[in-house]
């Protein structure tokens, strides 16, 4: 017993040396410059300071200024296929929110209400008095934020598959097991090693698994890999009900279109429903065999909606 005891010991100590060593040598964010070539649209990368945070922005085009606001654990990489249409209609912007994608990721405040502040603050870093504000999933619950707190500076909205209310049926695109209080840093940090956590949220976002591509799954890992970036998307998924804006969407009176997958398992359907009721005069549209990245899995569609609900079609 002795014996078996501390080969046992040995082991573990083994183990714990080895991951104390995975652990402190992790890089803690990614460099743009490393990879800037592998991003879309990098050449109208640009980077501004907002309130002490660095912020990484894409800007294109001329006119009115549309923002896009990606989700959780998301990036400017997300609008990639609307990106370049859009610009040839408006003045777009497509933001990486305080923690995703290239912005820095420092500790502290990630509920909504800290994200639609950063959305504010790079519109007065660009002169932009009101915009049209787009946002899926949790962009979405941000620009809604902005259109309650900031009605002045929002000309209209687009939601897809927005967060922002709670119904039965939603799921989570972080296993359980990467919810357990204390390990939870941990596991994550051991499961990103490799792409395969990423690509199977991928697999839950998309209805269509045949259209996620090996470039999408590498794009949504990157950002993942450093220990900032981690912390971060648990941060901001921790934080997610800080502020909920709740009844407080039906104060919302601005020109508003409301996009939803039908197959969501992330955010039902019935969300859709529930912000299409509460927001008067909004305009609902459900795509059938679609899930919760519209604008990725069927962005020809989700475009001309856009045009059309914005009078440039």
């Amino acid at each position: 017993m002795k014996k078996l005891a501390k080969v046992l010991f040995a082991l573990l100590l083994a183990a714990a040396i080895g991951f104390a060593a995975f652990w402190f040598t992790r890089p803690a964010d990614v460099s743009f410059d490393q990879f800037k070539t592998e991003l879309p649209h990098s050449e109208f990368s640009r980077f501004a300071d907002i309130d002490g945070v660095k912020i990484h922005y894409q800007e294109k085009g001329e006119g009115q200024p549309i923002i896009l606001i990606h989700g959780l654990a998301a990036s400017t990489y997300t609008w990639k296929s609307l990106f370049d249409p859009l610009s040839k209609h408006f003045r777009v912007i497509a933001i990486d929110l305080k923690g995703f994608g290239f912005s820095a990721k420092p500790d502290g405040d990630y509920s909504r209400r800290e994200q639609a502040r950063i959305v504010i603050g790079l519109m007065n870093h660009l002169k932009i008095e009101k915009a049209i504000l787009a946002g899926n999933s949790m962009g979405g619950e941000t620009a809604m934020n902005i259109a309650v707190h900031e009605p002045d500076r929002v000309r209209s909205l687009i939601l897809i598959n927005s967060a922002g209310v709670r119904v039965a049926g939603g799921g989570s695109l972080v296993p359980l097991y990467l919810q357990i209080p204390y390990v939870n840093r941990g596991l994550s940090a051991l499961a990103l090693i490799s792409d395969n956590l990423v690509r199977k949220g991928l697999e839950k976002s998309y209805f269509d698994d045949s259209k996620i591509t090996n470039e999408a799954v590498r794009n949504y890992h990157r950002p993942l890999q450093g220990t900032d970036g981690q912390r971060a998307v648990m941060l901001a998924r921790q934080q997610s009900a800080v502020g909920d804006l709740g009844t407080r969407i039906a104060e919302i009176n601005l020109p508003t279109l409301i996009i939803w997958g039908a197959e969501d398992e992330v955010i039902p359907v019935e969300a859709g429903r529930r912000i299409h009721e509460m927001i008067k005069g909004s305009q609902l549209h459900i795509y059938e065999k679609v899930g919760h990245v519209p604008q990725e899995e069927t962005p020809e569609k989700v475009l001309q909606e856009m045009l059309k609900f914005t009078g440039k079609n």
